[in-house]
């Protein structure tokens, strides 16, 4: 068995890189895990996708919803927007 032996200083500055490298890698690890997440399952409620759109009749929504150029999905009766498709739909929509 081997011993090593450092100095408090030393010791303790090991230990501070140490943990700063710790949370710099969990940090980056916790970006990537919510980019990941937000762009596959990435859902709006009713009330957000109207904020999300600028509009203030559900109607509309309601409207674009049906003809199919807006994603939504449905879990009982909750309806869920795809922001993916939102965006795209807006984008679809810009004049240049």
């Amino acid at each position: 068995m081997e011993i090593i032996v450092f100095e408090k200083e030393s010791y303790y500055k090991l230990m501070e890189e140490t943990t700063a490298l710790m949370y710099k890698i969990i940090q980056q690890t916790h970006l990537e895990t919510v980019k990941a997440t937000t762009s596959e399952h990435d859902f709006l409620t009713t009330k957000e996708a109207l904020q999300l759109m600028g509009l203030k009749s559900k109607g509309r929504l309601y409207k674009l919803r049906d003809e199919k150029l807006i994603d939504y999905y449905q879990h009982g009766r909750r309806k869920l927007y795809s922001k993916q498709s939102i965006l795209a739909y807006l984008n679809s929509q810009k004049i240049t």
